[in-house]
């Protein structure tokens, strides 16, 4: 039955069979095969043919994910469980993260840090963005950046931000932007509030 199902699918056009999953999907039946399914089969399916979606839609499905994830589980805010030595369980608004920090931080687990960072990141990419959406400026904004810490200070000492700036149609001269860059970047609450040196960089693509 197996081998026969398989075979009639290998047959199929690709956009019959997306007709058809998208009725099922509606259907009743999918009410009471689908959350036994799901956890099963949705992790193997990422992690088989996530990196062979084109880069484009790939984002995009990541961030539909997230989306439906934190639009139904608002309600549950933002925390943190400990688990065991540097590990924690994060959840952020429904989203469950497994995080190894400290000394324990590994490149392939979101660690507290990286959680950081990148609401710094995006904090400070929209106040340069909106700051050249208030002047009028066409460009895009893309922010990265890197923590330099001391585990015997107990403490971040320095960070390191990477503006980056593609202007599509400006007469001001790159000097101007760059500082009008630098100074919408003070429009950034996190940054504002950090005590240690915080270096901005300006990039321009």
């Amino acid at each position: 039955m197996k081998e026969m199902m398989c075979e009639m699918m290998k047959n199929m056009k690709p956009e019959f069979m997306m007709e058809m999953m998208d009725e099922m999907i509606d259907s009743n039946m999918a009410e009471n095969f689908a959350p036994k399914m799901m956890p099963k089969m949705m992790p193997k399916c990422l992690n088989n043919f996530l990196s062979k979606i084109p880069e484009k839609e790939r984002e995009e499905l990541i961030k539909k994910i997230v989306d439906i994830i934190t639009s139904k589980y608002y309600d549950e805010g933002i925390n943190s469980t400990f688990v065991k030595e540097f590990e924690t369980d994060v959840n952020i608004k429904g989203l469950k993260i497994a995080s190894k920090g400290g000394k324990g931080s590994v490149g392939d687990k979101i660690n507290p840090m990286d959680l950081f960072l990148s609401g710094l990141c995006g904090c400070t990419a929209i106040a340069v963005g909106r700051t050249l959406e208030e002047l009028s400026i066409k460009g895009t904004v893309k922010v990265d950046g890197s923590v330099k810490k001391s585990f015997e200070k107990g403490c971040i000492e320095q960070i390191t931000l990477n503006i980056h700036v593609k202007i599509e149609d400006s007469s001001k001269s790159e000097e101007e932007l760059t500082n009008i860059i630098l100074e919408g970047s003070k429009k950034c609450l996190i940054s504002n509030s950090l005590k240690c040196e915080l270096i901005k960089n300006v990039i321009f693509e």
